[in-house]
This record gives C-alpha cells, structure tokens and sequence, in this order.
C-alpha cells in the first residue's frame, strides 16, 4: 500500500511538485530576514568559509540579543547553518547573497538604468538599437544579461 505522501506526490503536476517548500520558509520570511540595513550586512559578512559569532558582533556592533535574533532568522529561512560555534552559509543562502549581490550592483547602475527607461519609453527605437545602448550603458555582464534576455 502506498502512503499518503506519495499518492499527492503522484498526482501533483510537475511544476507543482517543484513549488513544494519547506514548511514555515517563505519568500516573505526571507525578504523580511533581510529587510534592514543591519541584517543586510550581517548576512553578506557571513563569509562561505564560516565566521565565528565574536567576531560579527563586534564588526557589527550589534548587541547579544539583537544579534542573535537576526542569526536565529537567517537560520528560521534556511539561510544560515551553525556548525562547530561557527555560522556557514547553506547552499540556499548563497543563492540569496548571490541575488543581493546582484541588487546592489543595480543600484550601483541605477541611473544607467533609468536612462535605459528613458530612452526606450521616449522614442520608438528597434531592437539592435536597443540593444547597442544597453551594451554602451551597462558594464556589470550579470545586469546586461537581465536586461537583454528578459522583455518583462
């Protein structure tokens, strides 16, 4: 007889099956994780390496308790693992310090973008000509990409 489990994983679809998370880790959570300057910092200073609590409350100045609630919801959201008095980064973690990384270095381009909106909204350009600009404007290839591969 099989169990429930695998009669719902039977009749899922496979993007549905795909979807299926952890219970409790949301995108909510995580971004809310993160949501303030602080904690930002506090994440991206977790090194992949690992880094010792002494070491991140110091560098961040951050108090005992206000520390260690921002570490127990990175670790709440999969984000963070503790091992050995050490905090390490889960492979789930560096996919969100990767899309941080990339943030940040939008926001460095900020006004390349905006000129990039400005442009394409004001004149009815092709696409090779869109094109070109994006390739003068924008010299982060991870952001190039993003503008170039996606028309939403």
């Amino acid at each position: 007889m099989r169990s429930k489990q695998e009669k719902t994983t039977r009749n899922k679809t496979p993007t549905e099956a795909r979807i299926t998370k952890p219970k409790g880790i949301t995108v909510a959570n995580v971004l809310k994780s993160i949501s303030d300057p602080i904690s930002v910092e506090l994440f991206k200073s977790v090194s992949a390496a690992g880094s010792e609590s002494s070491a991140l409350r110091s560098k961040t100045k951050l108090s005992r308790r206000q520390y260690y609630s921002r570490i127990s919801s990175f670790a709440r959201n999969g984000m963070l693992i503790r091992r050995d008095g050490r905090n390490y980064r889960t492979t789930f973690g560096k996919v969100v310090y990767y899309m941080l990384m990339t943030i940040e270095n939008a926001f460095v381009n900020y006004y390349k973008l905006k000129a990039i909106d400005s442009i394409g909204l004001s004149y009815d350009i092709p696409q090779e000509e869109h094109k070109k600009i994006i390739d003068n404007l924008i010299t982060d290839p991870e952001i190039r990409q993003i503008l170039l591969t996606r028309k939403s």
